[in-house]
């Protein structure tokens, strides 16, 4: 039951962070960051000498084997979750400079991209969408310009490859 919970609270999240973030979408997104640490029996932040990332906080749960992890830029700002049951990472999920959601992908229990993948523009309209099977992308990937207009659709086998279109 903790894990739907959990689950949930991951996926309602992430469907917000779809949209343009207004005042409550950033309180949400506090009150889960809130929760996770609040349920996990320890914590510690680890240093980075990276451009893109500077500390890393992890946040662990001894009782259900999962750990949190936040990636935040020089500015404080949430630029990467990654959330791990039993060493293998269940999601993913990575910010732009200004907040907005990158990237929503996630992941199976092998850790590798599993189910729809989204991809964002900066200004949190979507970019791209389509499945991903065990790390591949499969099937239909729609791709979308900045003001939302459906531009090209590509089409990928069950290896991931590129199927070529057929010109009329």
């Amino acid at each position: 039951m903790k894990i739907i919970s959990f689950l949930v609270t991951i996926s309602v999240l992430f469907i917000t962070g779809c949209k343009q973030q207004n005042v409550n979408d950033k309180i949400l997104a506090n009150s889960f960051i809130d929760s996770v640490i609040k349920k996990s029996d320890s914590s510690y932040e680890k240093a980075y000498y990276r451009s893109d990332f500077v500390t890393a906080q992890y946040y662990i749960n001894k009782i259900d084997s999962t750990i949190c992890q936040l990636m935040k830029d020089s500015a404080g700002l949430i630029r990467q979750i990654i959330i791990a049951k039993k060493d293998t990472r269940i999601f993913y999920g990575s910010y732009y400079k200004n907040g907005q959601l990158q990237a929503d992908l996630p992941l199976d229990a092998f850790g590798q991209y599993h189910g729809t993948g989204k991809f964002y523009y900066e200004d949190g309209s979507l970019q791209s969408t389509g499945s991903y099977l065990h790390g591949f992308k499969t099937g239909a990937w729609k791709i979308y310009n900045e003001k939302g207009k459906e531009t090209a659709t590509d089409n990928f086998d069950q290896n991931g490859n590129l199927i070529p279109q057929k010109m009329p």
